[in-house]
């Protein structure tokens, strides 16, 4: 059938030539930017996937960096922690000499003087050592106690939230290294331990329906049916300085103060919960029933320092070891050869998670590469295929718009069918 109207090859070469630009297009685009995927459309769940390897991507370099930082933080405690060894080794020297009945108590004062310094010093170090404003091997200050004496740190070291690797870093303070219970630096009392007061409050001997207040905090029961373990349960786990609202029962009508100077155990068979002072001799007071204490007194607090069982420090209002006869400088030996071995073991810990933390930059490092070539091969131009196609689109494009004109052509015999 002879038309005019309709050109249908023309529409038809139209068509060719729009769907070739449209390839001829995204080609180039691909070859300009070197992306496969340059919008949404290219790829809507390719795009999703490169996306998603993307942020895994960025999150396991800075997993990288941060466990890079940790040991630079590590290198840096462990080079402070040398010359505190050092000096422990000094001391020991210092006391060896000391422990000789070759030298008068004049000698012994004056090399007493250095000794001392150097318990200066190891504490200044410890204290002031900081990386980034952290002062990493500070921990607590001085008594040792039932709260924590290390400086913990998390590192990220993974893309997820969960994947951290924690750093647990004992206190070089001098002081922390104390036996409350010692009463001379040449050892009387020594027991190594740091007392703390601890004792046992038995619920199940209270009577229902009353007000109990231990250690600061007070809980009142709403009435007679207010249980023992209710009570109880309103003490049971606190740490110091926390009220009980939050453990309340709902027949237990207020609960004000704070716990001041004590943790708390959960409770145990028959409602009873142990509490434990925080810091050494620390007082308590109950009151409520004269006779809910079942145990009481001092309890032992295992030296936390990074000098292990070595005493550095003895009596309540804590005083330095000494070197000033010969009884004290053999004393101070043993505790020297403890401390110097608690501190080899702190260092070689210092090692271990060096040596972890490297690891597991390598691994980071080397999972960040692999996934990003996954992600290439999802969302990268490839040059060969996409080169290849612009040629193709580029001939279609001239051999489109050739027909295009010889199907415009075509139409014109139809005058000779009007002349």
């Amino acid at each position: 059938m002879t038309v005019i109207n309709t050109n249908t090859s023309s529409l038809i070469a139209k068509n060719a030539i729009g769907q070739n630009e449209r390839a001829m297009s995204q080609a180039m685009t691909r070859l300009s930017t070197g992306s496969r995927i340059n919008s949404a459309r290219d790829d809507a769940a390719g795009l999703a996937i490169s996306e998603r390897m993307s942020s895994q991507i960025s999150g396991l370099k800075m997993a990288a960096r941060n466990a890079n930082d940790a040991i630079t933080l590590l290198q840096t405690a462990d080079g402070a922690t040398k010359e505190i060894s050092s000096m422990l080794g000094r001391m020991r020297e210092l006391a060896v000499q000391a422990a000789s009945g070759t030298y008068t108590s004049t000698d012994r004062t004056a090399l007493d003087l250095e000794f001392g310094a150097l318990m200066t010093e190891i504490d200044r170090v410890a204290a002031n050592t900081e990386w980034n404003g952290s002062a990493i091997l500070a921990g607590a200050s001085s008594l040792e106690s039932a709260a924590e004496t290390v400086n913990s740190k998390d590192i990220q070291i993974g893309a997820d939230a969960t994947q951290t690797m924690n750093l647990s870093l004992k206190s070089w303070r001098t002081k922390v290294a104390v036996d409350s219970n010692m009463t001379t630096a040449a050892g009387a009392n020594r027991d190594g331990l740091d007392s703390a007061t601890v004792f046992v409050v038995d619920f199940g001997a209270l009577t229902n329906g009353q007000t109990v207040t231990i250690a600061g905090l007070t809980v009142t029961s709403g009435s007679s049916n207010t249980t023992n373990a209710q009570l109880a349960a309103a003490f049971a786990s606190l740490a110091d300085g926390a009220d009980g609202t939050a453990n309340d029962s709902s027949n237990v009508t207020a609960a004000s103060g704070a716990l001041t100077g004590f943790t708390t155990s959960a409770v145990a068979n028959t409602d009873q919960i142990t509490f434990t002072a925080v810091a050494a001799g620390t007082a308590h007071t109950v009151t409520g029933d004269g006779t809910h204490v079942t145990t009481g007194g001092s309890g032992g607090v295992a030296n936390n320092s990074a000098f292990s069982s070595g005493v550095l420090f003895y009596g309540t209002t804590p005083t330095r070891i000494d070197i000033t006869s010969i009884d004290n400088s053999g004393q101070a030996i043993t505790e020297l050869d403890a401390a110097i071995n608690g501190a080899a073991a702190e260092r070689a810990k210092l090692g271990s998670y060096m040596s972890r933390l490297q690891h597991a930059s390598d691994n980071l490092t080397n999972v960040a590469t692999n996934t990003a070539a996954s992600r290439s091969q999802i969302a990268d131009a490839d040059y060969a295929s996409e080169t290849t196609e612009l040629a193709r689109t580029q001939i279609i494009s001239q051999a489109s718009t050739a027909m295009l004109a010889q199907a415009n052509q075509v139409k014109q015999t139809v005058l000779a069918l009007l002349k």
